[in-house]
């Protein structure tokens, strides 16, 4: 019986030693599959960091073409919109990847540059006259705001710097009205940024002091301005929009000028981008205006 006893219990010792081998095992081959995965995953990242890091150094040589490099680094990551996807939104993929890279940019110069990957990204009428635009001669007794109906703000319009027939201009997310019935009462309100342009309009810009017939255009919401980019805009943009947004506010002081600044500097109040979209030229409207000048 004592040797039947010591067989069972060695029997037992063995199965055990088995058990713990197979679950050492078992532990040694989730190790192995995770570190594989983590070679994987970091085989990936550094790929992905050197074809980056040709971009920046390509791009600091020639940051023309910094947008054409960001959509080559998007095919090797493939990084493909979907047929069923707008134009403004493939634009807004490539923007998105803009600032994932370029990690050693400044955030305002970053955002700027993605805005506009954004407008070059987008594509463009066929039926844009491909000689040069002619100005509008305005009659000494009218403005522009007389001579016509729609226009867009000079000093807070922008232009796209590798598709011009694209760009974004800034305006107001909020503005102060005065209330008629009681003057020393005043609101903030948000304002419609898209307004009438969410449908095809036609805009003119202002170059070297003369006017030009710009396309049909349509406007989309982009990113608002950051703090970042306000500091960097010129004073003539930055009091355009602050009398903007106090246009509707009655005995505006400097002081009310001055404060609604510091809003803007601290982000309370926004500048909003409007993204612009030529989607056309009306010769017909162009020939009109110009034989009307």
């Amino acid at each position: 019986p004592a040797t039947v006893a010591e067989l069972a219990l060695a029997v037992q010792l063995e199965r055990l030693r088995v058990a713990e081998a197979l679950a050492a095992r078992d532990n040694v081959v989730g190790l192995l599959e995770d570190a594989y995965i983590s070679v994987r995953q970091k085989t990936a990242t550094i790929s992905r960091l050197e074809r980056e890091l040709e971009i920046l150094k390509r791009s600091s040589s020639s940051p023309s073409n910094l947008r054409a490099l960001v959509q080559e680094s998007q095919c090797g990551d493939s990084l493909t919109a979907t047929e069923d996807q707008t134009d403004v939104e493939k634009a807004l993929s490539v923007e998105s990847h803009v600032r994932e890279i370029c990690p050693g940019v400044p955030l305002a110069e970053k955002t700027v540059v993605g805005r506009h990957s954004i407008l070059a990204a987008l594509p463009l009428p066929s039926d844009i006259p491909e000689d040069e635009l002619q100005p509008i001669v305005l009659p000494h007794s009218y403005s522009l705001g007389e001579f016509l109906r729609n226009t867009t703000g000079v000093l807070t319009t922008y232009w796209c710097p590798d598709r011009e027939e694209h760009g974004y201009f800034l305006t107001p997310v909020f503005k102060c009205t005065t209330n008629p019935r009681v003057v020393t009462a005043h609101r903030w309100s948000a304002v419609d940024v898209l307004g009438h342009m969410r449908e095809p309009t036609e805009c003119f810009y202002n170059k070297d002091g003369k006017w030009y017939y710009a396309g049909t255009y349509v406007a989309f919401r982009m990113d608002d301005l950051t703090t970042q980019e306000w500091g960097l805009l010129s004073t003539e943009t930055t009091q355009a929009l602050i009398k903007e947004t106090l246009a509707g506010r009655k005995n505006v002081s400097p002081q009310n000028t001055y404060e609604t600044g510091q809003l803007y500097a601290a982000g309370a109040l926004r500048a909003s981008c409007v993204g612009l979209q030529c989607i056309g030229f009306n010769n017909k409207v162009y020939h009109s205006v110009l034989e009307q000048s």
